[in-house]
This record gives C-alpha cells, structure tokens and sequence, in this order.
C-alpha cells in the first residue's frame, strides 16, 4: 500500500495544494453504480489513514450484494486528504469488487452441484493477497497461494526430469512428504500414467468436455479430479456435470471487469 501511495502522490496533489486551502473540511460518499459484490472496503481505512485525518464510515459488509446507486462508504475530513486517496481507493475496490462480483457468478451457475470454484496464480504481481481475498469474497475457493504450498507437477517439469510421471511423484513425495501433490495432465494416456503414480489430485488442463467425461469415467472415485484451461463461465453447468471435483478458473482474477463505482467529494461548511 506505501508504494501504491508513493506511485500516485509522486512529489503530491499539486492540483489540489493549488486549489484547495489547507485543513478545509469535506465529505466523500462512496457508492455503487452498478449491481456488484462489495469487497475491499476496510482498504479504505488503510489508504487515507495514511494521507490525513479522515474518518471512514463503511455501510456495507464484505460479499454482500451492493446495487447501483447504494452507498457503501462515507469519509469525512481533510479535502486534501480526500482528494490525493480518491484514485488509489477507487482502483483497489474496483478490481477487487470486480473480481468477487465475477466469482459470485461462477459459484451461482454451479449452486447445488459438487463442483468447487477456484482460483489460480494468475494475478498482478503484488496483488496476489488481495485478488484471493476478493476471490473467497465471491464465494469461490483458493488453489495455492505460491510455488511454496502444495506441489504441481506440470509438463515443463517432466520435461526436465525424464517424463516419467511416476518417478517424479515418488521424487517430489521424498522431498515434501505433507505438501498436497497434484499431476497436470493434457490427454486421457496421461492421465491413465497420472492415475497410476497415485497423486492427490489430477488436474485435467485444457481438454475438451467429452475428453473430461472420458478422465471421470477413467479415474472414477479414485482420485480427485481438477478441470481447468479453456472453461468459460457459462461451461460450469457442464462441467459440474461431468463429475469432476474442482475446476480453476484464472479468468476470475486476470480478467474480471472492473466493478463501477464512484467517490463524490463535497465541501463542509
């Protein structure tokens, strides 16, 4: 957050030191201009804490459903603090809003079925944190957070270890025995080879909905299965369909449209 500050203020709000006295008084009202799921709101406190004396009032909770015209926030005092803060707030809650909104509606198409929505490592770097928070926010589950918490044998790794997914199961088991391992397979032959290491989880990537019948009827209730790599929102209902456990969805955090909202600012007398 130091930095995003440092990134916008530069050398500060010449526009604003220009036009605006100090210390004068002022009220921003925060609200949606569109249906969307509110998320980031605490944020606030965190971005104008650092500009001046600015009190926050948040109207609305974390994942509720916020529509358009609702007021989500109002901050009062310094006009000067408002100002510089105005952009830097409106870009983290518009992204983060925008990314548990599009979560919120992948997790409604599969409402009631055992498919599980969740997000990957496609995220701007330094806004990992965030993008998963707004992820659980919408109702949708995390995959790993980074390379350091659960293993994931993909093809590039095979590549450079011989290819034989066996063994590279039983290296990566020696080498973290309580980390969760997952086997990234792109055809049926290999997740019949995947099937046979034994891993935790098999992660389908890429494969059309008749080839992810086709690896549920072939792994059965054996091994947990993992959709991903060419699903769109309006597949889920086709996928959950299918069988399979999980599908992972990049989309939701690389290109979830930003939610719409806008910060008034007015004068107090």
């Amino acid at each position: 957050m130091d930095l995003a500050l440092a990134e916008d203020l530069g050398a500060g709000d010449l526009t604003s030191e220009a036009l605006v006295p100090p210390g004068t008084p002022a009220r921003g009202r925060l609200a949606a201009k569109e249906r969307l799921v509110v998320c980031g709101l605490p944020l606030l406190h965190r971005v104008f804490g650092g500009l001046g004396a600015v009190r926050v009032t948040l109207h609305a909770a974390e994942g509720a459903t916020a529509v358009a015209g609702e007021r989500l926030a109002t901050l009062e005092g310094d006009a000067r603090a408002l100002l510089a803060g105005e952009r830097l707030s409106l870009n983290l809650l518009q992204h983060l809003c925008g990314i548990a909104t599009l979560t919120r509606a992948c997790v409604d198409r599969v409402r009631g079925t055992q498919l599980v929505v969740r997000d990957t490592r496609k995220t701007l770097p330094g806004f990992r944190l965030l993008a998963k928070y707004a992820v659980r926010t919408g109702g949708g589950t995390n995959h790993r957070l980074a390379l350091d918490d659960a293993i994931l044998i993909k093809d590039n790794h095979l590549a450079l270890c011989g290819g034989d997914v066996g063994a590279a199961v039983r290296a990566a088991r020696a080498a973290w025995p309580t980390l969760p391992l997952e086997v990234e397979c792109k055809t049926l032959a290999e997740v019949d080879a995947a099937l046979r290491a034994a891993p935790d989880l098999i992660l389908i990537d890429n494969m059309s909905l008749a080839d992810i019948w086709a690896a549920v009827q072939l792994v059965g209730s054996r091994i947990p299965l993992e959709a991903s790599g060419g699903v769109h929102p309006e597949d889920l209902p086709e996928v959950a369909a299918t069988g399979v456990a999980f599908v992972a969805l990049g989309a939701i955090t690389h290109s979830a449209p930003a939610a719409d909202l806008h910060l008034k600012i007015e004068p107090l007398a």
